[in-house]
């Protein structure tokens, strides 16, 4: 008889081996992965006297641990068990020696009643955190990540489950806090934490799926395989929680939650480098991420996640760093995508990164919406297709209807900087300025350093007739971001409302300076142009803008900058050229 089908009680408890619980009744008794291994020792050797060292090396193989960490063990699994001080019921000390478990054990077959306890505990919402190296090195500080993200991907495809995507979790990579803390923060049902310890070709993982609510194990378990079977703990980590959960999945869903894109394991290893760089969302993490998916898929040119993962990184490139112009980040992405899509056709993110672009760069609203549609018909969890389609809804002025999908993206990713960000900007654009300044004050004692809160929020003031306000603002978000050519042109247009022209003029000549050796967006010099008054001028950098394909065209319609100008014929000619859908 298989371990996983065998049942032993004692007492009022009994040991569920195929979920990895402790019960005494109906009642799951929480317990550590290590906690739980220790007892099991014990029980599976009751009546026998235990030498510390050969329950620390059932516990702990291969890993050097004191006895202070079975100590501690001990004394834990006395107070889950109810034994009183010196009334060892069920573990004895023997001095100098080990311990021994003395209450009479029985053995019998499992109860299947996976289902039932399940029902009675519905988890509807998890986080999956990076996984923790046991050995503290940092050769391996992108394989726990890339481990959480992999099985993030994999869980996001079910329709039942709300998974916080890998941006909101990474920050408690390495983290040391109690993990419960960590999941009412990312305020989930539940948390899938895990350790891994690497050595050589061989990898060790344990994990445990926790009840946030009353810190019960609803699932745990260890694997110990080959490095190159990495796939094969992927597939019975996401098997074993959907079954724990007791989630009924469609053909679809079940077909994604075994994909892996990728059966080369150094492929896998390159491409969780990139998306752990990616996740950073910095100029110089998506330079690494560019580089580390290029290798990625130079291993293996199948790697149809690996080409999404290039994709994102050329439109984040091009559209929020405006590190490239969009003549040459765009194309790549559109490339890379419809590369990822020729080798998976239901490749939810595929499809979302291909709207971006549509909307971005091509200014084809239609299919924007399309392949947003697309993309949460299969995978209606996915946060950034919510996102990405609430800002096209915003672009139309279909502001109802774009709240709607960013509160979706929010209820997904709450603590998510850039969708709380862009929650803001729609009431922005829709002229609800006080909204949009409460959204950005709780945002920023979230971040107090979150550059693009800063700037947003000198827009509101400016618009609400406080240019002082939207001055200290904007001088606050050049503090962080100093050389940020977008923070600039902001800061010089509220320079030309509070009737400071002298230095709106040098801003904007030292732009103009930068455009000779990077992309700065020719919209935001239009901008500060039509704040000094120079019409004419102004519409001259909106007619290269247009010759650029500069991504903030696809805001003319409700950016409020452009009032002053908005019944200009060249204006609405323009409006027209980028796209008749606005119209």
């Amino acid at each position: 008889m298989g371990d996983s089908n065998v049942m032993y009680e004692f007492g009022p408890f009994r040991i569920d081996l195929e979920r990895y619980l402790l019960l005494r009744g109906e009642e799951s008794i929480p317990l550590s992965p290590k906690v739980f291994e220790t007892l099991l020792f014990l029980v599976k050797h009751h009546g026998q006297v235990q030498k510390k060292d050969e329950i620390i090396n059932s516990v702990w193989p291969d890993t050097f641990v004191e006895e202070s960490n079975l100590a501690q063990n001990i004394f834990l699994l006395r107070k889950a068990l109810g034994e009183e001080k010196n009334e060892h019921r069920y573990i004895v000390t023997i001095p100098g020696v080990g311990y021994r478990f003395v209450a009479p054990v029985t053995e019998r077959a499992a109860l299947q009643v996976p289902q039932r306890e399940a029902a009675a505990r519905p988890v509807s919402s998890i986080a999956v955190l990076p996984f923790k190296n046991l050995t503290g090195e940092d050769d391996d500080k992108f394989l726990g990540p890339g481990l959480a993200d992999a099985l993030i991907m994999r869980l996001s495809s079910i329709r039942e489950l709300k998974v916080r995507p890998t941006a909101a979790v990474l920050r408690f990579n390495n983290v040391r806090e109690d993990p419960l803390a960590i999941g009412l923060e990312l305020n989930v049902d539940a948390l899938l934490d895990g350790v891994y310890q690497r050595e050589t070709d061989k990898i060790r993982v344990s994990v445990q799926l926790v009840s946030v609510k009353d810190g019960v194990t609803l699932w745990a378990a260890k694997f110990d395989e080959n490095l190159t079977d990495i796939f094969a703990i992927q597939d019975s980590i996401s098997e074993q929680v959907v079954r724990s959960l007791a989630l009924k999945l469609s053909s679809d869903e079940r077909r994604q939650l075994k994909e892996s894109y990728t059966l080369n394991p150094e492929a896998f290893q390159l491409f969780v480098k990139g998306r752990y760089f990616w996740n950073q969302r910095t100029t110089e993490g998506l330079r690494r991420s560019l580089e580390y998916a290029q290798q990625a898929i130079a291993i293996d040119p199948t790697y149809a996640a690996a080409y999404v993962g290039l994709a994102d990184t050329y439109n984040l490139l091009g559209a929020q760093h405006n590190v490239l112009a969009p003549g040459e980040s765009f194309p790549k992405a559109r490339a890379a995508a419809l590369r990822a899509l020729e080798i998976d056709d239901k490749l939810a993110e595929a499809y979302a990164s291909l709207g971006f672009i549509n909307c971005c760069f091509e200014w084809d609203w239609q299919a924007a919406a399309e392949n947003y549609l697309k993309a949460i018909e299969l995978k209606p969890n996915y946060a950034t297709a919510h996102h990405w389609y609430g800002e096209l809804l915003s672009t139309l002025g279909r502001f109802d209807q774009a709240y709607a999908e960013l509160r979706m993206a929010q209820e997904l990713d709450p603590l998510s900087l850039a969708i709380n960000v862009d929650m803001a900007a729609c009431f922005y654009y829709s002229r609800q300025y006080s909204q949009s300044e409460r959204q950005l004050n709780n945002l920023l004692e979230l971040n107090p350093s979150f550059v693009r809160a800063y700037v947003l929020l000198g827009k509101v003031h400016e618009q609400k007739g406080e240019p002082e306000r939207a001055l200290e603002m904007l001088t606050k978000a050049l503090e962080f971001a100093p050389d940020d050519p977008v923070t600039m042109s902001v800061l010089a247009h509220a320079l030309t409302t509070a009737g400071k022209l002298v230095e709106a003029r040098k801003i904007l000549a030292d732009l103009e300076a930068t455009a000779n050796r990077r992309y700065v967006s020719a919209v935001q010099i239009a901008a500060i142009r039509i704040g000094l008054g120079e019409t004419d001028r102004a519409h001259e950098s909106l007619e290269q803008a247009y010759e650029n394909r500069d991504v903030e065209l696809v805001w003319l319609k409700i950016n409020p900058i452009f009032d002053r100008i908005r019944s200009d014929p060249r204006f609405v000619d323009l409006v027209e050229r980028v796209n008749p859908w606005l119209h």
